[in-house]
């Protein structure tokens, strides 16, 4: 029997969900077309949106545009001049557009990053544009993300929890059976032994097929390499909470005996002569039949849906692993979309984010992105997350949904911790003092913040 999903979902979500993303990073700036000003009525200007190189997001943007401004005549004459870059250099760009006064009206955003933005005041409140009964149509989490101290800055387009996918051909060739359509899933331990299992080594000694690529894109970032560190640990350990409540002491809590374990492990999957996983990672590699286990949200269904229409890709879901004596667990949260102070448009910005996140906007996003929708209404009236694979992601986002750290520095950790997941993977340098040394960058940046939540 098939259990649709109701208002209980929305409920449960908001319950466990308290702040973090997903979205697939690209891998070199991209300049989307304009958005043309048809003929019509209203105000000829133009606005910029910096925006993640995506190309399931990207679609999206650009239909949900062409569909505001014919739902919206007074908005015909307006042009978006679209600009999208990879993930590791969007959240700099923003805060650079910022300080430099330079054009800029809106912008995509990681949840996480709203409260980092508010207090550095790269982005403007939005409580005049958004009422309380508009916002009760969101799901509260969602909205708790893009506030700070009170005021609504930015609201949200999607919720995230990854999970692992398989390619269904390369498993069934290697004789590998994962646990289908399950939450709890497989242990890292329990993995490794059959991620490798799915390596393939041809004749000349070249590797022509890789056992995993854990996490989207080609970036190594918190929202899915966070995981492994904080899966070390049980709930509530400092291992699993990853920050003090502080949100700036660091140490103690990323530098765990139990998260320096899982650095090691992680290294392990990069080493050998077939290692598991490439050091220097290729986009879509999942896609384009590479790895036979991809670790993502639920966009990843909609990418091969588009990259494979005629169905011939077969792939199943099971739960994320985690490493063994610690705790399952997936970031939540997903993009939110903000408002330069720098913009001379913010009426028209404002419209534009408004049909993007209402109800006629958020479901042209998900017809394309096909991730977990912020909005409650939408959530509950899509069949697909009655039916597994998709309903599968809804049970995990309540089960082992977490928000990432709790931080106002995050966009500065997300930084360090780039690097450092870089530096393990990709150097032989003692895994120790890079995670001192990162911790200790890490908290020189954001001492800043000392007081921040008073």
């Amino acid at each position: 029997m098939k259990v649709r999903l109701t208002s209980i979902l929305a409920v449960g979500l908001a319950m466990v969900l308290l702040a973090s993303c997903g979205g697939t990073p690209a891998a070199a700036p991209t300049a989307a077309p304009a958005q043309p000003a048809p003929s019509g009525g209203g105000e000829a200007v133009t606005i910029s949106f910096l925006t993640l190189d995506d190309a399931d997001m990207n679609i999206a943007l650009n239909a949900v545009i062409e569909a505001w401004k014919k739902a919206e005549p007074q908005h015909a004459n307006v042009t978006v001049n679209i600009e999208g870059v990879p993930f590791s250099e969007l959240f700099p760009k923003i805060e650079t557009a910022v300080a430099s006064g330079a054009v800029l009206d809106l912008f995509l955003a990681d949840g996480p990053d709203i409260k980092h933005y508010a207090y550095n005041k790269a982005i403007i409140p939005l409580d005049k544009y958004f009422t309380k009964e508009e916002l009760s149509a969101f799901l509260p989490i969602n909205v708790e993300a893009g506030t700070y101290k009170g005021t609504f800055y930015s609201p949200g387009i999607m919720e995230s929890c990854s999970l692992m996918f398989y390619n269904k051909d390369m498993t069934d060739a290697a004789g590998v059976k994962p646990p289908e359509n399950v939450v709890q899933g497989w242990t890292i331990q329990e993995a490794r032994p059959n991620w490798e299992k799915t390596v393939v080594v041809d004749a000349s000694g070249n590797q022509t097929q890789w056992g995993l690529r854990w996490g989207q894109g080609t970036y190594f970032g918190d929202y899915e390499y966070g995981i492994i560190r904080r899966s070390a640990g049980t709930r509530g350990s400092n291992t699993f909470m990853g920050v003090a409540a502080d949100g700036i002491t660091f140490k103690g809590y990323m530098d765990t005996p139990e998260a320096l374990s899982s650095f090691e492990e992680l290294r392990s999957w990069y080493t050998g002569d077939a290692p598991i996983s490439q050091r220097e990672p290729v986009r879509n590699i999942f896609f384009d039949r590479g790895a036979a286990f991809y670790i993502s949200p639920d966009n990843a269904i909609g990418t091969i849906n588009r990259v494979h229409p005629d169905g011939s890709f077969k792939y199943g879901v099971t739960g994320i692993p985690y490493m063994a004596g610690g705790a399952q667990l997936c970031h939540t949260d997903s993009w939110h979309f903000g408002i330069s102070p720098q913009s001379k448009h913010q009426d028209v910005s404002a419209a534009l984010v408004k049909y993007l996140t209402g109800p006629e906007g958020a479901k042209i996003w998900y017809e394309k992105v096909r991730q977990l929708p912020a909005r409650v209404e939408l959530l509950n009236t899509l069949p697909e997350y009655s039916q597994m694979p998709q309903q599968l992601f809804a049970q995990a986002v309540q089960q082992i949904g977490v928000p990432r750290i709790g931080t106002p520095g995050y966009t500065e950790y997300q930084s360090v911790y780039g690097e450092l997941i870089q530096n393990v993977v990709q150097t032989d340098a003692p895994i120790d003092q890079l995670v001192a040394d990162a911790v200790s960058k890490i908290e020189a940046a954001v001492a800043k913040y000392k007081g921040w939540d008073q």
